[in-house]
This record gives C-alpha cells, sequence and structure tokens, in this order.
C-alpha cells in the first residue's frame, strides 16, 4: 500500500483569525482604494494578490504612485511576514486600467 500525499491538518490549518479576499479595477489615472483594510480587520500580516489587464503600481498603507511599487501584467505578490494597517491601493501605470485580484488574511 502507498501513502497519499494528502496534508495533515496542521499543515493546513491559518494562524489567522481573519481574512478577505478583493477584486479591484481602476478607473482614472490616480491612486485608488483596492480594499479598506480597517473595515476588515486590526491588521494584515500576509497578502497574496496578481496584477490583470495591465501594469499597476500598487502601495500598503499609503497612496500609489509613480514610485511605489511596480507589479507588472499578469504578474503577482505574496509576502507572509508583513504589517499592513489601513489600505492598499492601486495606480495604474499606462493608459490601460489595471485590475488586482487577491486576498489578505490577519487579524
Amino acid at each position: 500500500m502507498t501513502t497519499k500525499p494528502w496534508r495533515q491538518e496542521i499543515e493546513i490549518l491559518q494562524s489567522y483569525s481573519k481574512h478577505k479576499a478583493f477584486t479591484y479595477t481602476t478607473t482614472s489615472a490616480n491612486s485608488e482604494t483596492a480594499i479598506d483594510l480597517g473595515l476588515a480587520m486590526e491588521e494584515v500580516n500576509k497578502v497574496s494578490f496578481v496584477v490583470e489587464l495591465a501594469d499597476a503600481y500598487i502601495e500598503f498603507d499609503g497612496d500609489a504612485s509613480a514610485t511605489t511599487m511596480l507589479i507588472p501584467q499578469d504578474e503577482g505578490y505574496f509576502d507572509d511576514a508583513i504589517y499592513i494597517s489601513t489600505k492598499i491601493t492601486i495606480m495604474r501605470a499606462g493608459a490601460t486600467n489595471a485590475r488586482i485580484r487577491g486576498i489578505a488574511w490577519g487579524r
């Protein structure tokens, strides 16, 4: 008999009490709030997202600008040792509107 590669329960448990999935598409060339975290949880400690449709600038706890993190179209970002307390903002990098799709975990 062979052992199946099933995960044990402890390996798949999340250590965060809250999570919030989000999808946001820009509507202008300005910085826009993709998710207001204050409405969902006290703080984010783990985040994962992908940027679709066009390149975009992303900022945590501030307003996105041309000097913040640039995520190319169809690329993503993941961090599990982070602290975000207020919001995640997005600003399209060109003339085409961009979309961010992801999930944030925290408490």
